[in-house]
């Protein structure tokens, strides 16, 4: 499920308890790894506080609003990356984004993102290039067209020219409140890709693992690393941030190649990626791009990045409020912000083939209507594109309160 880090308290034991590098899995037949991913809200003030502070250029830039939920009859504050949907006139807004190559070494085994990969369909090509060169950040037309670069529409609904992944699902999500089809709306990325960051043997002793590996070599595709988050976040959000020097004005993503995250004992797996925010308005994501498999074909590639970046767009401080939904997705309890991938963990868009060959599985984003609204509401059905309430249209209705919670099927 979706989990702030509430053991954060015991940080100093846990991270000092040695866990051996081992193999966790070897058998051919076992059923695909449980993902999910988690977020660390921002604890170091008000939503007001953020937006001041985004106000003066010290953040990436931020804006909020303020709704009336008819899901609840609640007032809510919400705080997302870039213009507001709400506040005409509308142009795009530019977001810095730094790019971090990593390489892990856990025991014998190097996991690295620079270099070329013929597993997963990467085409030999690294995980870096496969990713720059994905929806995430090379815009593609939400079209219907099946040819390299374009898209299936998004329920229906040509939302606008070419768009990356994640400004396609914001404009779908709002596409009336801006103004249709041809807004001018956006949120795009200014990307610098970093020196790439080395994470070596003698810091990942003990807080690493072999959680999967299902071949009798080190180049078996199903090798997939994993790291204590309780150790490991600090090191990303201090360490390898302050190597390539990030600040609050970026988002930071580290890219890593088939790793992922346990939480204090490597059986407490896998934490697929997260975002996070510091206290001074730092945001970033370690993020996986998965090409072992061993999730099975719902997350692979890119899909936990569309999920990620989705929620650090429409969510960037971790903590915008939401009536209770769940028992779905990931959530198979109760959770109460907006975060657009948990409810459909593990489902795809339709998979986009982009110029370079490779063919790309961003998951499938929930809309803020999903959240918010009560069922046949005209306002916030109205709202996005195509009267549905996720990008492909798995959601037909909106969130039904939990507990027990699920979605109404409309």
């Amino acid at each position: 499920m979706k989990r702030t880090l509430l053991l954060i308290l015991c940080f100093v034991a846990i991270a000092l308890t040695a866990t051996k590098v081992k193999i966790l899995a070897q058998s051919a037949g076992k059923p695909p790894l449980k993902g999910y991913s988690i977020v660390i809200p921002w604890k170091g003030g008000t939503a007001d506080d953020a937006i001041a502070a985004s106000s003066k250029a010290t953040t990436i830039p931020l804006s909020s609003f303020t709704f009336t939920a008819s899901k609840d009859g609640q007032t809510y504050t919400d705080v997302i990356v870039g213009k507001s949907p709400f506040q005409p006139p509308y142009g795009s807004t530019k977001v810095k984004v730094l790019v971090v190559p990593m390489i892990i070494d856990i025991g014998a085994y190097v996991f690295d993102s620079t270099a070329p990969n013929h597993c997963g369909g990467s085409m030999g090509n690294s995980d870096l290039a496969n990713f720059l060169n994905s929806p995430i950040f090379t815009p593609v037309s939400f079209d219907g067209g099946t040819s390299p670069g374009h898209a299936a529409l998004i329920n229906g609904v040509k939302v606008g020219g070419k768009l990356t992944y994640n400004d396609a699902h914001r404009r779908a999500e709002f596409l009336n409140a801006i103004g249709g089809p041809s807004s001018h709306y956006h949120t795009d990325y200014t990307v610098t890709v970093t020196p790439t960051q080395t994470i070596d043997i003698n810091t990942t002793a003990g807080h690493s693992a072999i959680v999967y590996n299902n071949g009798p070599t080190l180049n078996d595709c199903s090798l997939l690393g994993g790291l204590d988050i309780l150790f490991f976040d600090n090191y990303f959000a201090t360490t390898v941030l302050n190597a390539v020097h990030g600040d609050p004005t970026s988002f930071v993503i580290f890219l890593m190649h088939d790793v992922v995250f346990y939480e204090a004992a490597s059986y407490n797996c896998c934490i697929l990626g997260y975002h996070g925010t510091l206290a001074n308005l730092q945001t970033y994501s370690p993020t996986d791009y998965d090409t072992t498999g061993d999730f099975g074909p719902g997350i692979v590639n890119v899909s936990v990045a569309a999920h990620e970046i989705g929620e650090w767009r429409d969510d960037p401080l971790g903590n915008n409020p939401t009536p209770l939904w769940g028992g779905i997705g990931q959530q198979p309890g109760c959770q109460n912000n907006w975060e657009v991938g948990d409810p459909l963990t593990g489902t795809d868009f339709p998979s986009i083939t982009m110029p370079n060959g490779v063919t790309y599985n961003p998951q499938e984003t929930v809309f803020w209507s999903w959240f918010y609204s009560a069922d046949h509401d005209p306002y916030f059905q109205n709202i996005e594109a195509g009267g549905k309430y996720s990008m492909n249209g798995t959601f037909g209705g909106p969130s039904e309160v939990c507990p027990p919670g699920g979605t109404f099927p409309n």
